[in-house]
């Protein structure tokens, strides 16, 4: 379990990015949209009166229509670009639509916030790639932040938000949290594969040529015995399994996606 320290003072990087911008860039991740939003992140920039821009990373991983369905629903509430920073999806639209928020507002600012591994620094290059311009840090922003001049009207704020405030579990679920680091793995991996069973099945028999079972710990033993991970006296080694099963969700080599 994270100590609440880390809690604070990720929470208060989040703050100072979301004081600091007039427009937020908060990224999800396509696969699972809705548990990768923040309503610490939205709440904030409502409360603050701040432009919030959602930005579906990893969109190369769900179908067209998956995708559609998602954007559909969370723009009722905020406007949605469709990205993928791998095939290099939706970077015209999301410098387009900058450029006409800072038309009207003049100056802005913006900063990117998202869980860990949902793309933000991806992001953050995908905007650097035109010539930009290094500013250097301005008197209250913390610590190695750099407004990055991406436009004569845009800046950047070059600290991706990282916002962990959840435990191990929640975040390995949302594959946001590195599987070595896990005390339970086992644990973790038979929920992931819980609910990928649940509700994409076929994705753990297409990566694993196995024929999953209702029951999670029989799909992992399964799975260990096609990976053929043992341990000393030919035993399943379930351990080095789980950690392999959330790594391929994490890199999207599982592929499954819910709303």
């Amino acid at each position: 379990m994270e100590k609440p320290r880390e809690w604070l003072r990720e929470k208060s990087i989040a703050k100072k990015i979301l004081t600091e911008s007039n427009l937020v860039l908060e990224v999800i991740d396509a696969r699972i949209p809705f548990e990768t939003r923040n309503a610490v992140v939205e709440q904030f920039a409502k409360e603050r009166n701040k432009s919030l821009i959602i930005v579906m990373n990893k969109s190369d991983l769900v179908p067209k229509d998956f995708l559609m369905k998602a954007k559909q629903m969370i723009e009722k509430e905020y406007p949605v670009i469709v990205f993928s920073a791998h095939k290099n999806i939706g970077i015209k639209e999301l410098q387009e639509k900058l450029k006409e928020i800072a038309k009207k507002k003049g100056i802005i600012k913006v900063g990117v916030l998202g869980y860990p591994n949902v793309g933000k620094s991806s992001i953050i290059n995908s905007l650097k790639k035109k010539k930009v311009a290094i500013t250097s840090p301005k008197p209250g922003m913390t610590t190695g932040e750099k407004l990055i001049k991406l436009d004569e009207n845009i800046f950047l704020i070059d600290t991706p938000g990282i916002i962990t405030l959840e435990f191990q579990e929640n975040l390995a679920l949302k594959g946001s949290y590195i599987p070595e680091k896990l005390q339970q793995p086992v644990e973790i991996a038979l929920k992931l594969i819980e609910k990928i069973y649940k509700e994409k099945k076929e994705a753990l028999k297409e990566l694993y040529k196995i024929e999953p079972e209702e029951d999670s710990l029989k799909t992992l033993e399964k799975i260990a015995e096609k990976l053929n991970y043992k341990i000393s006296g030919g035993e399943l080694d379930l351990d080095r399994t789980a950690k392999k099963v959330l790594w391929d969700w994490i890199k999207g080599n599982l592929k499954a996606y819910w709303l």
